[in-house]
């Protein structure tokens, strides 16, 4: 959506891969991989779209003044990540992102486009080339997102 206002595009009519984690900095959307994004867009606005995109979901919770939050959001999300699995289950090729273990990074997961098949995920792929805007995010969510990840194995192993 932020992308489709900032290029004055339909977002139905774009992709923008995310990459990284799952919440706050860790979110990283690769908008140099969206053809014409970085002509629509300066900087300044490149950044704020950044931002907005890895909180987007507290912009919901404060626009609805501490009374919801963005499970439709991910409900919606979802609801087309298990739609995609199962058609690649009856054999689609599909490929979409997913948080998975991953030599990708220094970071033991990693949400990164996935060749998906009847198995599940049949193949971990690179998430292309970044910008220097991005390779600079990357380096800095890495060591958040590696704490949250032990944040988690820890939880897991109690």
């Amino acid at each position: 959506t932020f992308a489709g206002a900032a290029m004055g595009k339909d977002p139905k009519d774009l992709d923008v891969p995310v990459i990284g984690g799952h919440a706050g900095i860790t979110i990283l959307p690769l908008y140099s991989q969206v053809e014409g994004f970085t002509d629509a867009v300066n900087a300044e606005e490149l950044d704020a779209i950044t931002v907005r995109t890895q909180f987007g979901g507290d912009e919901v919770v404060k626009a609805k003044a501490g009374t919801g939050s963005a499970t439709l959001s991910m409900a919606y999300a979802g609801y087309i990540f298990t739609e995609n699995v199962l058609k690649a289950m009856n054999g689609e090729e599909i490929v979409q992102a997913a948080y998975v273990e991953s030599d990708l990074t220094d970071a033991a997961y990693f949400a990164s486009p996935c060749k998906f098949g009847p198995d599940g995920v049949e193949e971990v792929l690179h998430y292309g080339e970044l910008s220097a805007y991005e390779q600079t995010w990357l380096e800095k969510m890495l060591p958040d997102l590696k704490k949250q990840i032990q944040k988690g194995v820890d939880f897991v192993s109690k």
